[in-house]
């Protein structure tokens, strides 16, 4: 009988023990829930609406980097060339919006030297997608003027004669090439606003909100095909030469793409 009463004792200490817990196990769980409300209440990072860019040129010859002084490279006109000098001016760089993402320019003039000054400083560009870009080989014509410029040491190296029209080269593009077996000069030089190349890059990109660098690559083999095949052995000096000028012209059409590297 004691046996009994103490078992059904014991039943009921365990019984009013169990009946505590709920409570508790409620209280928790209504505190994780509320963690888990304040943190999908907590609003999302901020979207970048703009990124700090820089501006970088390179230079190739269908996919084999610029070297100065050493014939590495091959025209379309099957002559093996080197290049000893490479400047020129980049400018007026729109960058195509794609969907409702505006178009936006790069005014320049940002003079090149492919053996010194390739990278410039942008600042902050809309984050957003891009579907292309277009540049000019040159200058626009309203600085295209003598004195149109700083009097940079730069810039007056890069004058076009006042006799031809005045204004500067927007391309010197020098070097040798072998005619036979024999090393040859040529200086591709372009100026005038009659010939001032414009190019087309196809290449969409996406400023995602991180800095980087916009990379614009210039195929100097463009230089010699599409549509004329450029031939130096019979056009291995261009300035003053309206017709060498205005192959030069249209083969710069499709010789840059722009790739963006975060």
């Amino acid at each position: 009988m004691d046996l009994l009463r103490d078992t059904l004792r014991h039943f009921d200490t365990m019984t009013m023990n169990l009946r505590r817990f709920p409570p508790l196990l409620i209280v928790g769980l209504s505190i994780l829930s509320g963690a888990c409300q304040k943190d999908e209440d907590d609003p999302p990072a901020p979207t970048p609406t703009s990124v700090a860019v820089a501006l970088k040129v390179e230079h190739h010859m269908d996919g084999v980097p610029l070297i100065f002084d050493t014939i590495l490279y091959t025209t379309a006109a099957e002559h093996a060339y080197s290049v000893s000098r490479l400047e020129y001016y980049l400018s007026e760089i729109i960058l195509f919006g794609a969907g409702s993402t505006p178009n936006d320019t790069l005014r320049g003039p940002y003079y090149v030297n492919g053996s010194g000054t390739t990278s410039f400083t942008v600042g902050e560009l809309p984050a957003a997608e891009y579907s292309g870009a277009a540049l000019l080989l040159g200058l626009p014509q309203e600085l295209n003027v003598t004195g149109g410029l700083p009097n940079t040491m730069e810039n007056v190296n890069m004058a076009w004669p006042d006799p031809m029209g005045g204004g500067y080269h927007f391309i010197k593009f020098e070097g040798h090439f072998l005619d036979g077996a024999t090393a040859t000069g040529f200086a591709m030089h372009v100026g005038n606003n009659t010939y001032l190349p414009h190019a087309a890059l196809g290449q969409s990109f996406t400023l995602d909100g991180r800095s980087g660098t916009l990379a614009i690559r210039f195929n100097l083999n463009e230089l010699f095909r599409t549509p004329h095949t450029y031939d130096l052995s019979t056009g291995n000096y261009s300035m003053g030469d309206m017709m060498l000028m205005g192959q030069l012209r249209d083969n710069a059409f499709d010789a840059f793409t722009i790739e963006y590297r975060p």
